[in-house]
């Protein structure tokens, strides 16, 4: 898979989209403004450990960042990338779904030629599935709200700010529903396959996400307790659930109906 500068002119793309953790430090995130009766609200910087699959997300950014600085011309920078990319076409649940949703954003979707549009679209719907899977089971109903509406995790490989992957999708679901629905079938299909045989990335990841994080972090809490997991006689039920919810989101764009 050959790095190209119109991919990486894209991925300056994230930065404003993506959570900036600083290796090895503490995440800063404002916090709901406290507002005190007749005082003015005022805003708390709220420092968060971030949770490894974080920080691997940052390092991503920092990566793209470098090799943008060099004018394409680090060589061990580009090489890692490439080893990235190459490591997730061989294997895409390595790592987060939200991980593999940065991946199709920032290379796979505004890379993709129209006649890829079915199979990219499968394997986005597949992290789809997979990703709310994981939410379902081990995030709460803010840590769902703050996946699916801060991230855009649902439409994120498709809204590369000044790219065109929104509005082709759009199109391509309107204009052939029949490759659109097989390319649905086939991602929801590919997410069974693999949890049969096992994921290899940490599927709590949605737990990094909600306001029992927040909270904790307000009261200088070192370990902050998670949400509490959805009681596994009831993952199948969660599985098919999320097999329902991509259906839907990617065949009317019906925005999941949170818990």
């Amino acid at each position: 898979m050959k790095i190209c500068p119109r991919h990486l002119l894209l991925s300056t793309l994230l930065g404003s989209a993506l959570v900036a953790l600083p290796a090895g430090a503490a995440e800063s995130k404002p916090a709901a403004p406290q507002a005190a009766q007749g005082a003015a609200a005022r805003t708390v910087l709220l420092d968060i450990k971030p949770d490894p699959w974080q920080v691997r997300r940052k390092a991503v950014i920092d990566l793209v960042s470098t090799i943008q600085k060099s004018n394409y011309k680090d060589k061990a920078a580009s090489a890692k990338f490439e080893k990235l990319l190459s490591n997730f076409d061989k294997d895409f649940v390595s790592i987060t779904p939200m991980e593999g949703m940065d991946l199709q954003r920032i290379y796979y979707v505004p890379l993709s030629k129209p006649v890829e549009m079915e199979s990219n679209l499968g394997v986005v719907v597949a992290l789809a599935t997979l990703g709310w899977y994981d939410a379902l089971r081990f995030a709460d109903a803010s840590g769902r709200a703050e996946i699916e509406k801060n991230e855009s995790f649902f439409l994120r490989a498709y809204t590369a700010p000044g790219g065109k992957g929104l509005e082709d999708v759009v199109a391509f679901l309107k204009d052939k529903p029949l490759e659109a629905a097989r390319a649905v079938k086939a991602g929801t299909d590919a997410a069974r396959t693999v949890l049969g045989r096992g994921v290899h990335y940490d599927v709590q990841w949605p737990a990094s996400y909600g306001l029992l994080r927040s909270q904790c972090a307000l009261q200088d809490n070192k370990n902050c307790a998670r949400p509490t997991p959805l009681a596994q006689d009831q993952w199948p039920a969660a599985f098919e659930e999320a097999v329902a919810t991509a259906t839907r989101y990617y065949r009317d764009n019906s925005k999941p109906q949170a818990k």
